[in-house]
């Protein structure tokens, strides 16, 4: 069935990132001290093996703007798959080449099907890897997509479609992001539907 096809087309390809927002949001909100006071000047610093770094990881902040990058993909993803056009999105601002087209393919073939997404997927997303050499520096997002709190309706009725036999609700998706005139952009998204998370 045409409509089924296309749901499940839908789902294998732009199921795959929209809780990283909350994620990268709760990840890059971590400035202050726990309890939100200054410490006192009179108290004794702490020992040098008890003193934090200050990152663990040199490519942490970078890795940042790629899940903010990630996560502004998956947000104007999602608010095109509801409406049915990209017309009053972001998404030219964070996705290019393959990435881009297929969801702008998905998002006209679930409006010629009648057919829109509500909701939104969550997520539990990480930058596997960051290569900051060549004219494109280049990223990896791995994501755990929740595809349950994402639905598809038909537009029409407002009825809710069936999932398609066998879709897992959780699996793992692998973005490519790479750095354009200084915008990290999603250039790839790959469900791995066998991979469940």
């Amino acid at each position: 069935m045409t409509t089924t096809r296309t749901r499940s087309s839908a789902h294998r390809r732009i199921l795959t990132a929209a809780t990283a927002a909350a994620l990268t949001a709760a990840a890059l909100v971590t400035g202050c001290s726990k309890d939100g006071k200054t410490a006192d000047p009179t108290s004794a610093p702490p020992s040098p093996s008890s003193s934090p770094t200050l990152s663990a990881d040199p490519q942490a902040a970078e890795k940042a703007k790629v899940l903010a990058a990630y996560t502004g993909f998956w947000a104007e993803s999602v608010k095109a798959y509801a409406a049915g056009s990209d017309k009053d999105t972001q998404l030219v601002k964070y996705a290019a080449k393959k990435a881009l087209d297929e969801a702008l393919t998905d998002v006209t073939n679930l409006q010629k099907a009648g057919l829109a997404m509500q909701g939104a997927p969550g997520h539990r997303a990480e930058a596997t890897s960051l290569h900051m050499s060549g004219e494109h520096p280049r990223a990896t997002v791995t994501d755990c997509l929740d595809i349950s709190t994402w639905r598809t309706v038909n537009r029409s009725t407002g009825k809710e479609e069936p999932s398609p036999s066998g879709q897992p609700m959780r699996y793992v998706a692998v973005a490519e992001v790479e750095q354009w005139s200084g915008q990290w952009m999603v250039v790839t998204m790959t469900p791995n539907g066998d991979r469940t998370c």
